[in-house]
């Protein structure tokens, strides 16, 4: 799966000349964590919820009241926002901006074509697609199955539940904590109790099976 199939179209962006109070009330009035800054039509910078709050928390100083808060009033958010901004393109492989987001340890990807905003891709998009692709949120059963050395295969383990019979409505395959291979399958029922005897029968280990 791409970006452009899950990120957010409908981006909300602010121009640098963007006053901090401006850029607060539009945050906590859209519900929204992150501001891309756009001047010109391109991308030039971006600003989080959390730098907007260290920005109205950092001038502890002497300053009166009146005068701390004309001081805010003035600050635009070309004078704080994030300039290196890590971006994305929107054929980019999902997979593949989510490890760019951990190892920059960012929560979000504007999405940029031909130097143009065309989208956002957030942690939230990419747990989304996650819980969609491990098929969590609908009646069924998740299966973890041990792949040993030897014949055991995910074709085998697959063979198996289809003769249970049973549903796969997803499957992913990660490495278990032992080193060894893991298959996640979620099947179509409630009761996976055929679907472990036959692996089971097969010589399969299963790890915690669960409903769901």
């Amino acid at each position: 799966m791409l970006v452009e199939d899950v990120m957010q179209r409908e981006v909300i962006a602010v121009s640098p000349k963007t006053t901090l109070p401006e850029a607060l009330g539009l945050v906590q009035k859209r519900g929204i964590r992150h501001v891309p800054v756009v001047a010109d039509g391109e991308l030039v910078g971006i600003v989080s919820d959390r730098d907007l709050k260290r920005v109205m928390a950092s001038p502890a100083t002497t300053l009166e009241r009146h005068e701390l808060g004309y001081l805010l009033s003035k600050l635009a958010l070309a004078d704080f926002m994030t300039r290196g901004v890590v971006t994305v393109g929107p054929r980019h492989p999902v997979e593949e901006a989510a490890r760019i987001m951990l190892k920059e340890r960012i929560s979000a990807l504007p999405v940029v074509e031909a130097g143009r905003l065309v989208g956002i891709l957030t942690e939230t998009d990419v747990l989304g697609l996650f819980v969609r692709a491990m098929g969590a949120g609908e009646p069924s059963s998740r299966i973890d199955v041990v792949l040993g050395a030897g014949e055991a295969s995910l074709a085998g383990v697959v063979r198996a539940i289809e003769e249970a019979p049973a549903d796969i409505s997803s499957i992913v395959t990660l490495p278990g904590p032992t080193g060894r291979k893991e298959v996640v399958v979620r099947v179509k029922t409630i009761n996976p109790g055929p679907a472990l005897e036959r692996l089971a029968a097969r010589g399969y280990a299963v790890r915690n099976p669960s409903r769901g």
